[in-house]
């Protein structure tokens, strides 16, 4: 479990004490408990500290609001064709980003407000009931005091009905403080992973360490993103910090050749997926060659979505969402692979080169290799390179060998084929209980937020598998189960072992998880 140095540790132990400290030889016991739960400070923060950076935000999100009314007037007024930035942007399409950046900027302003706001009504209550609950605790405390000497009882004094109602008490108060520190705990946690989530929609912060000029910047992050969310854009967070990194760390020459490059691009997205190219690792070469390939259908967003970006389709959709390419499932089918399998794909999500293999056989547009048939045979073998290339003689035993691979293999197959383009190193982290499931819930949401993929496990008396989280919207994951499809699934279920709302068949328990680090 994560470290917690909150006093909620310190108050589960002592309220596991006082349940277990009733009758005469534990009077003195629960005297000393009840001592130090009294000492154990509550919940900490002031609510109207809150209150007022929520106010802070509200007007911040009034002036982006008269903002975004200002750009707006400016996109629908007929404006001639100018083109500014490094890679030859159109200005009407720099405003038309600029006006979806400045809707999403008073939505988030405005989710902050309500988040702090939320944040300070539940620290509120939970200090208001925290302290309700000292009232029961101190008339338990005096009462185990009338009956005991130090640590024993007081057999003058000793009475069954004092200490029973001394217990009562006792409990009554004990439940109230954690409870109240509980709920105080889950709101600052929910109110956590909203603002880093909110946060890691940033994409042109980003970018702003690239040589690219602003506009260029801002078109980019924005490229395949809606005026309701950035997280269908082509770009990750994750993706757009690498970009940038390593498009400064060029030399003057292969920079001029990538901003040729971006500036002869069919369209935002065409642009996006060159950088996204330059975020996996791929050299200017190499880059030069893909743009050649996908240059026709540069001005087409939905076809390089199809063909450069198979899990970009899911959005927010309730229900299982098909992961498919020309009617063909990105699945492992009826095999044992789906570590292989979600790895495969996960390392087509973050690098578009090794997706345009896999969906075209490097021949884009010929019907003998860019088909759904002859994509699921490569699929399939780059599934079994992964299998076989990992697993150990052991498992390959007959009889007393097994299907599947294991944590630790998992692990060692996403560095070598995701962080190896995404410059992650993943770490298997097993989680035994619901405390500890919940626990690593913010660590997989920033790892999410930001662009990653978290394989994960999960078992039951059926066997085990493994699927992929690729996405994080308030109190949901989504995943990616190899079977052919991504699915939005509470994180209530992810704690509380009901992972067979993923699918019919699923084993339901989550055991482990690879966060990336």
């Amino acid at each position: 479990m994560a470290d917690d140095n909150t006093p909620l540790p310190r108050l589960k132990e002592l309220q596991r004490d006082v349940g277990e400290q009733n009758g005469i030889w534990n009077a003195g016991a629960l005297h000393y408990s009840l001592r130090d739960a009294l000492q154990v400070a509550g919940p900490t923060g002031t609510p109207s500290t809150l209150d007022n950076l929520a106010g802070d935000y509200t007007r911040a999100e009034q002036r982006l609001d008269a903002a975004l009314m200002a750009v707006g007037r400016l996109r629908r007024t007929t404006l001639p064709t100018i083109w500014a930035g490094d890679t030859h942007v159109a200005a009407g399409d720099a405003l038309a980003a600029a006006e979806r950046g400045l809707e999403r900027g008073v939505e988030v302003l405005g989710k902050v407000a309500q988040g702090l706001r939320g944040l300070s009504a539940a620290l509120e209550g939970g200090k208001s009931r925290d302290s309700a609950a000292l009232a029961p605790l101190r008339e338990a405390y005096e009462l185990t005091e009338e009956i005991t000497a130090g640590p024993f009882i007081d057999p003058l004094n000793y009475d069954g009905d004092t200490m029973h109602r001394a217990h009562q008490l006792a409990k009554s108060g004990m439940a109230e403080r954690v409870g109240a520190h509980t709920a105080v705990a889950e709101a600052s946690r929910e109110a956590s992973s909203t603002f880093h989530d909110l946060a890691s929609q940033a994409r042109l912060q980003r970018l702003a360490d690239s040589p690219l000029s602003a506009l260029d910047e801002l078109l980019l992050a924005d490229a395949g993103s809606t005026g309701d969310s950035v997280d269908t854009a082509v770009l990750s967070a994750a993706m757009a910090d690498r970009a940038a990194d390593r498009l400064a760390g060029m030399g003057e020459a292969d920079r001029a050749r990538m901003e040729q490059l971006l500036a002869s691009a069919g369209s935002p997205e065409h642009r996006a997926y060159l950088m996204r190219a330059l975020a996996a690792g791929h050299d200017i070469d190499r880059i030069t060659e893909f743009n050649r390939l996908i240059g026709p259908y540069g001005d087409d967003p939905a076809w390089l979505r199809e063909h450069l970006n198979p899990l970009g389709a899911g959005g927010l959709a309730a229900g299982q969402q098909p992961t498919t390419f020309d009617g063909a499932e990105w699945t492992q089918g009826q095999h044992p692979t789906c570590v292989a399998s979600s790895t495969v794909t996960a390392r087509a999500q973050v690098d578009p080169l090794y997706a345009l293999q896999l969906t075209t056989g490097g021949h884009p547009g010929d019907p003998a290799y860019d088909n759904g048939a002859a994509f699921a045979e490569r699929l399939r073998d780059e599934q079994v390179r992964v299998y076989d290339g990992e697993r150990s003689w052991l498992q390959e035993l007959p009889l007393l060998g097994s299907d599947g691979m294991t944590n630790d293999q998992s692990a060692t197959v996403a560095d070598q084929e995701i962080g190896a383009r995404t410059g992650a190193d993943y770490e298997n982290r097993d989680v035994d209980n619901s405390d500890e499931r919940r626990a690593v819930l913010p660590e997989i949401e920033r790892a999410v937020d930001e662009g990653h993929a978290v394989p994960f496990s999960s078992h039951d008396d059926s066997g085990g598998h493994q699927m992929l989280i690729i996405g994080h919207e308030g109190d949901r994951l989504q995943v990616y189960n190899p079977w052919g499809y991504t699915v939005w699934v509470d994180e209530d279920d992810f704690v509380n072992g009901r992972l067979g709302s993923i699918g019919n068949g699923v084993p339901t328990e989550f055991t482990s998880v690879r966060l990336p680090g």
